[in-house]
């Protein structure tokens, strides 16, 4: 059996298994009830199925049902409503159940793209590793079912960062940097903001990083080429934003790019709760949607938008924090990101399944979950330059996983924002098996491109590592 056989016959067999993980666990989450922010998803993909039939039957769609539900407060994207949009054009009336088995469906698909996208750019061991971990960890298949875009957008961010690293391969064989490549990661960009918009921070990190080494690879002769690709990424990553942009900027009656839940977010999550509401909010409803109605209820008394409202809001409830109360806050919030990642199951769960999903969920998330975690750590410490691949491949995946690591510096973490990051550290796992088989093998270092480029990827892996425990240190010292 030659080497290739083998490992096709592995890929296929976690393949497998992945789709028994995912099948077991649909069975144990499919009639479960709608949980937080999923409702606003299904909501609005009904809302927009509306509409759409209203335009096919050549009727005016109900404009103010799209404000008030699609758009709703400008919180959240649309990216998993334009998902189930298809399933309510359909099935009006669909249950849970069907709109979970739905999402596990189109979930299953995206994750089946991202594998043969990353077995294609950086090869076997790779794709085995995302199929692995995230693709065996039941809580990850849990939220396949789910309304929410977490898991989509990193499956997403997994695909830009190969188009962006072939770019790079493309300009290191001589070739140009093709328009349909710039397209191509244009559009996976933007649907990764689509699903979660946080991502955006990705996005712009890895796809800088990528134009930068393409163009001094490329050198005067092939940087229009370069240039021109990457312009039509952004054009295409613009006009594919504006029409969310432009209705939801409409609607609130105030410049939005992606989403407006900023100002509220840091209130509760660095501020004095009792003072959102330039005192105490309503009692007995959430902390999100009682500030949300008092912004609404006072914009409108004072005919300004409800996210200026919200601005003052959050300024006033943060007017008292330090830097010490930040830091510690900063620290619940890694705990809260960090502990317990099977949480999402136990609010999935259907107590009508014939079994209960959630022991065993638990016990293989765990296991799989902080190993992934002890392979994030060494990544972000990791220094690589026998390859001019890897060591492109390291700074990238250094530079996504720090992005996504603002959240707790910015947003309340949970256990739900884990599997956004996920698919990364797989790939994070496969590279550093190759790094170490390297350095075992004593590989020789590669000078085929220009040291001037080689030396600011090892720079780029030094600085991103030391930086990383540097802000951990100050972070720990400001909260003691």
């Amino acid at each position: 059996m030659t080497p290739a056989t083998r490992a096709g016959r592995v890929l296929l067999g976690l393949t497998g298994a992945v789709v028994l993980v995912r099948v077991l666990v649909h069975v144990g989450v499919a009639g479960g009830g709608l949980v937080g922010d999923e409702s606003y998803y299904v909501d609005a993909a009904r809302a927009v199925s509306n509409a759409v039939r209203d335009l096919a039957s050549l009727r005016a769609p109900d404009t103010a049902e799209l404000d008030r539900i699609a758009v709703g407060s400008g919180w959240f994207m649309p990216g998993m409503s334009a998902v189930l949009t298809p399933l309510f054009l359909l099935v009006p009336d669909a249950p849970v159940a069907l709109v979970r088995g739905y999402l596990l469906l189109a979930s299953t698909g995206l994750l089946a793209v991202a594998v043969l996208r990353v077995r294609r750019t950086f090869g076997d061991v790779a794709a085995g590793a995302v199929l692995v971990f995230p693709g065996l960890v039941p809580t990850y298949a849990a939220f396949g079912a789910a309304a929410w875009g977490d898991s989509a957008a990193g499956l997403a961010l997994v695909v830009v960062l190969c188009h962006a690293v072939e770019s790079v391969r493309d300009v290191r064989a001589g070739e140009a940097v093709g328009l349909r490549r710039g397209a191509a990661i244009g559009a996976w960009a933007i649907a990764a903001v689509y699903f979660r918009s946080s991502v955006v921070l990705v996005v712009l990190g890895v796809l800088g990083v990528t134009f930068l080494v393409t163009l001094a690879l490329a050198g005067r002769r092939g940087s229009g080429r370069v240039v021109a690709a990457y312009v039509v990424a952004g054009v295409c990553f613009l006009g594919l934003l504006a029409p969310w942009s432009l209705g939801a900027s409409a609607a609130l009656d105030a410049r939005v790019v992606t989403t407006v839940s900023v100002p509220t977010v840091r209130a509760n999550t660095f501020g004095d709760r009792d003072r959102v509401c330039f005192g105490e909010c309503d009692v007995g409803t959430s902390i999100w949607f009682s500030p949300l109605r008092y912004s609404r209820e006072q914009g409108r008394a004072a005919g300004v938008s409800e996210t200026v409202v919200a601005d003052e809001m959050s300024a006033h409830a943060r007017r008292d924090v330090t830097a010490q109360s930040y830091a510690r806050d900063v620290g619940i919030n890694t705990g809260r990101y960090l502990v317990n990642p099977s949480r999402f199951v136990t609010l999935l769960r259907w107590p009508g399944s014939p079994y209960d999903v959630v022991p065993v969920a638990a016990v293989l998330t765990w296991a799989l979950f902080y190993p992934a975690i002890v392979v994030m750590l060494v990544l972000l410490g990791a220094v690589g330059r026998r390859r001019f691949d890897d060591a492109l491949q390291l700074v990238l995946l250094k530079v996504a996983v720090l992005a996504l690591l603002v959240q707790p510096f910015v947003h309340i973490a949970g256990p739900r924002y884990w599997t956004t990051m996920a698919p990364l550290l797989g790939l994070g796992a496969a590279l550093l098996w190759r790094l170490r088989a390297d350095r075992r093998a004593d590989a020789r270092l590669d000078e085929a491109e220009p040291a001037g480029v080689v030396r600011v990827l090892h720079a780029a892996q030094v600085a991103l590592g030391v930086g990383f425990a540097a802000v951990i240190v100050a972070v720990a010292l400001l909260a003691v």
